[in-house]
């Protein structure tokens, strides 16, 4: 307008705007470090199960620690990119799950496994592939005790979880999973029948 200074008129302009340029510099800073984080989480979690499977407790420990840390980290900075780091906290979820699972003869609780009500949920869904797995192992080199204790174990969490009825807007992805644990559970329960069929012959 007539008799303003153009100084005058930039000047508070160009204050928001650099603070708007550190505000996103530093959460473009914190995104890089989330994404990173969850990459890594999620490749430890596949590693520390197969480690499982294969009997390697040891670095699997190791490998959970290790993991344990990222994610407390990872808790720290990801207020505002929840959307993104969902898949780490199911995955380490899992991991966690399976490893009390193998060594403990235990389901952990939430509070124990340290992630959110969503990405614990996920997780149990998850670990009933990692059961099924195990019980198609013990069923391979005639132990079928073990195979029906993972058997016991896959039914007591999917029926544990068998209430849990909600829109996928409140719970995304998980009448799928429970859908797809169900398939598992009459699928295992079906390998030992016909093992203990075979054992009878």
């Amino acid at each position: 307008m007539p008799g303003w200074a153009e100084d005058d008129l930039l000047k508070g302009l160009e204050a928001d705007v650099e603070e708007i340029s550190d505000y996103l510099a530093k959460k473009q800073s914190d995104f890089d470090e989330v994404m990173q984080l969850s990459r890594e989480v999620i490749r430890n979690a596949g590693q520390l199960i197969t480690m499982m499977h294969n009997g390697d407790i040891k670095r699997a420990a190791e490998k959970l620690e290790a993991n344990k840390k990222m994610v407390e980290r990872l808790k720290t900075i990801d207020g505002q990119f929840k959307y993104n780091t969902m898949q780490a906290y199911q995955e380490y979820a899992e991991a966690s799950i399976f490893y009390e699972l193998k060594t403990k003869q235990r389901v952990p609780s939430m509070e124990t496994v340290g992630v959110e009500k969503e990405a614990y949920l996920m997780g149990l869904m998850d670990v009933e592939g990692e059961l099924k797995r195990e019980i198609l192992e013990m069923l391979r080199i005639g132990k079928i005790k073990e195979a029906e204790w993972y058997f016991d174990t896959m039914k007591m969490i999917y029926d544990s979880t068998r209430s849990l009825r909600f829109a996928e807007a409140v719970l995304s992805g998980f009448r799928k999973k429970q859908d797809t644990a169900r398939i598992q559970i009459e699928n295992a329960g079906s390998e030992i029948l016909m093992f203990k069929s075979r054992k009878q012959k």
